[in-house]
């Protein structure tokens, strides 16, 4: 008697166990999987940057032949922007224009740097401000404290106006 009692609850266990998976499986094969497209946003976009220090490369960074890393690191959703690394100064703005890449809704701008040696007891801090058609839409400076690497993201929407968007 004690062996049919064992033998039912397994049963119940593993046959409620096994149906509760295989309806799982079922309904995760008949939901629709929806694909995200990104669409890129029609205006002109252009991008600010001002260092208050003068940018050299990471004397702590990894060397390799195959990674020469450049001074400073700027991304728009994940891509490299080119930068005149020639033309970047201690206060002076930088200003690159036709900045491909931003899409409609959330966008996100990285940057990061490495503040020279001599002046790491000082704050130091980059202002990024990026504008679409000449009006700011992003205007924010990462701060990096007592000479260590600056580096941060600033988060962006475009192309929503008067529109009805899903988050």
């Amino acid at each position: 008697m004690r062996f049919l009692l064992v033998l039912l609850i397994w049963i119940v266990f593993v046959g409620g166990l096994w149906l509760y998976v295989w309806q799982r499986d079922a309904y995760i094969e008949r939901s629709r999987v929806t694909t995200r497209i990104d669409l890129k946003a029609e205006a002109s976009f252009s991008l600010e940057v001002t260092p208050t220090f003068s940018i050299e490369k990471d004397p702590f960074a990894l060397q390799s032949e195959e990674n020469s890393e450049a001074p400073i690191e700027l991304r728009l959703n994940g891509n490299d922007i080119a930068l005149p690394y020639d033309q970047i100064e201690q206060g002076r703005v930088l200003r690159i224009d036709n900045i491909s890449g931003v899409l409609v809704g959330h966008n996100e701008l990285y940057v990061k740097a490495s503040p020279p040696l001599a002046e790491s007891s000082l704050n130091h801090g980059i202002r990024l401000v990026l504008l679409e058609n000449d009006a700011v839409i992003a205007d924010k400076t990462i701060w990096g404290s007592h000479g260590a690497l600056v580096s941060g993201s600033t988060s962006f929407e475009t192309g929503l106006s008067g529109e009805d968007h899903d988050h």
